[in-house]
């Protein structure tokens, strides 16, 4: 599908400052025509205060915006004013697709409930590396089918009540000794190690997930230049045209020290 006719803002995702959409930032995303907006911690207040920022969003921006957010459960979660949901290790452990699936939609219909339509969720990682800072119980586990089948059910449960999901961090982040929100980490694998494991969730739904995540990891045996999302070569190359997958792309946060430090956000 081609982008040419498409306008700039409406492939670009923001966040905004504070709990209450200002005339400033409401002016500068219907001027630049911004569909996509992120909201952090520090955009939530009480649910009221929430459900009309989301408001003022959506009638700024239209009825296709999109308003996303990270709500796995466990310790990553934005909106505190939801029931609190297991992150993916725990529900890894007890191994039930049914309880997945009822999860996923219980955290969806809270979302839906506040204004919010995409949920950066579930994590595909494969959680094969002890020493990981960053993934461990955002995993569903070490054993890569297990974690297609439970990721499958969590994220049928949230698209079941209208809520879009990402999955991510491709081509994976399981195996990393660095947090990439504060350095670029490196993951040395060929493609058939990473085929053996951190690549066989993404293969599973690739055809299910609307939306995938990209990680800012080096991984030098497929592009020894760039991290996953600034490169060609894992991004077309292997995700689209070796894997297929056909739904929307979409960086990790450009903020992340990761890519900020070393690239900045124009490049």
């Amino acid at each position: 599908m081609s982008t040419g006719a498409v306008e700039p803002g409406r492939l670009v995702m923001v966040d905004i400052p504070g709990k209450r959409l200002g005339a400033d930032d409401a002016r500068f995303l219907r001027e630049q025509r911004i569909r996509a907006v992120c909201l952090f911690r520090k955009n939530l207040g009480s649910e009221d205060e929430i459900r009309r920022l989301t408001a003022d969003l959506r009638a700024v921006m239209g009825p296709q915006a999109l308003i996303a957010i990270d709500q796995e459960g466990g310790s990553v979660v934005r909106a505190t004013s939801l029931p609190q949901a297991p992150g993916a290790m725990a529900l890894g452990a007890v191994d039930d697709a049914a309880l997945c699936e009822q999860v996923g939609a219980g955290v969806a219909r809270g979302l839906r409930h506040l204004g919010i339509n995409w949920n950066f969720a579930p994590v595909l990682d494969v959680n094969n590396n002890p020493a990981n800072p960053v993934i461990a119980e955002r995993s569903f586990g070490a054993d890569p089918h297990r974690v297609a089948r439970l990721a499958g059910a969590w994220m049928r449960g949230s698209l079941g009540q209208g809520v879009a999901c990402c999955v991510k961090h491709f081509p994976g982040h399981g195996d990393t000794h660095v947090d990439s929100h504060h350095a670029l980490p490196t993951v040395d694998k060929s493609l058939a190690e990473l085929e053996a494991l951190e690549l066989i969730p993404f293969r599973a739904l690739k055809d299910a997930a609307p939306a995938l995540m990209t990680a800012h990891i080096v991984y030098p045996q497929l592009d020894p230049e760039h991290p996953a999302t600034l490169s060609r070569r894992v991004l077309t190359g292997l995700l689209r045209e070796a894997i297929g997958y056909r739904g929307v792309v979409i960086s990790d946060a450009l903020m992340m020290k990761a890519v900020h430090d070393r690239y900045g956000h124009a490049r």
